[in-house]
């Protein structure tokens, strides 16, 4: 769900206000309606209403609020409605795409999914085009259109097509890179270059090139400074940026305080979303703290009636997961068995890392039985995932020494 929303300088009327009173601007609906490209996106074609920049901001802001909440319909409609109106606001192609990715997700599944965002994001660059043409200087647009193209490099990196990975990074380092010259106080631009800069950082050696041709640093550190001044400074990448670090802390760092901070923030915002009410379990299974951890669990468990179709999968996959981890904790192996095998066998996400921590813990649980050859078996598996988690890093250890308590 990574991408980024517009800057405040979008709020600055005098400056969106110089494009609406522009000599050159076309006078025929038509002739608007071909340069905003971004109409293309909407499920039909209707014309153009006028707006400000304000009302037009209150409506991505809403929008953004709608997609937190998961209700990623009602926010699609919002971006659709913005893309209609001028000024044009920048985030409208971006967040109209967005958006009908996440639910097709939820209806359609992963791969279906990804293959229908990867056709849209073409539209979505053709409207950016289309404007950068118009407004060659505006910052905000390169910044959106390397946010669009960050999100295509997303999806071929899921499906490890590293080539398609680079070039579509390239172009995306490329024109952020472009919108920080120009306005280096956007602090929503660390966001992206705090993921590059973090993921090349835990990689191995060779994609060090990376960091060389797109002039970054390529350091894990310097990743993690930029993901936290975007969680702590941007008005806008402040929500995604605080999922990454989240993310990050729990499953890459091994430090789930850090993890659980930024969990709470977002659970305190959006406390219907079953996604932060799992980060905080998790991060409370690996501080011990079972009671708060099953406090979050039994959330879930109310808000499961009311998710949709793969989501709901989703989270009965999860609530295994957290079941079985908390009764490997507690010393109920027997359970624990249960309930990851149960992950392991029917596990479907697009991500394998709550794979990985399944198999490490069963491996876990096979040498506390005395199981040391199924366990090593687990371990292998756990390693050869390959996903930079700390639970391939654990799985390594275990191989060269039976794990116990």
């Amino acid at each position: 769900m990574v991408f980024l929303r517009n800057s405040d300088n979008f709020a600055k009327k005098d400056k969106l206000m110089k494009y609406c009173n522009r000599k050159d601007k076309p006078s025929s609906p038509i002739k608007m309606k071909i340069l905003l490209i971004g109409l293309s996106i909407l499920l039909t074609v209707s014309p153009l209403t006028s707006s400000t920049p304000e009302k037009q901001e209150a409506l991505v802001q809403k929008a953004l609020q709608e997609m937190y909440n998961m209700n990623y319909a009602a926010a699609n409609r919002l971006f659709r409605k913005a893309g209609q109106n001028e000024p044009f606001h920048p985030m409208a192609p971006l967040g109209t795409i967005a958006t009908q990715w996440l639910g097709e997700q939820e209806s359609m599944g992963y791969s279906a999914g990804n293959q229908q965002l990867l056709k849209n994001i073409d539209t979505a660059e053709s409207a950016y085009k289309s404007q950068m043409e118009l407004h060659p200087e505006d910052t905000q647009l390169s910044f959106y259109y390397g946010a669009t193209l960050g999100l295509r490099a997303r999806i071929l990196l899921a499906e490890k097509d590293w080539g398609g990975v680079l070039i579509s990074g390239y172009g995306a380092i490329r024109h952020v890179k472009k919108a920080e010259k120009l306005n280096p106080e956007l602090w929503d631009i660390q966001l992206p270059f705090g993921i590059f800069n973090y993921y090349v950082g835990v990689s191995a050696g060779y994609m060090k090139i990376a960091s060389w041709i797109f002039n970054e640093s390529g350091s894990k550190e310097d990743g993690l400074r930029q993901m936290t001044i975007a969680a702590e400074k941007s008005r806008y990448a402040k929500y995604e940026a605080r999922g990454l670090l989240s993310f990050v802390y729990l499953y890459m760092e091994n430090d789930p305080a850090a993890g659980l901070k930024y969990a709470q923030i977002l659970l305190n915002e959006f406390p219907s979303n079953p996604y932060y009410h799992f980060l905080c379990a998790e991060a409370y299974l690996n501080l011990h703290q079972y009671t708060s951890a099953e406090k979050h669990i039994r959330e879930i468990r109310k808000l499961l009636p009311e998710l949709k179709g793969k989501t709901k999968s989703e989270y009965e996959l999860k609530l295994h997961l957290l079941d079985g981890t908390l009764a490997f904790y507690r010393g109920d192996l027997k359970t624990a068995e249960m309930k990851l095998k149960s992950v392991i066998d029917n596990y479907y996400l697009e991500m394998d890392t709550h794979l990985g921590f399944a198999m490490l813990r069963l491996g876990q649980i096979y040498d506390l039985q005395g199981r040391r050859n199924a366990a090593i078996d687990l371990y292998r598996k756990t390693v050869d995932l390959d996903n930079r988690t700390t639970s391939c890093k654990e799985a390594k250890t275990y191989l060269s020494r039976p794990y116990s308590r």
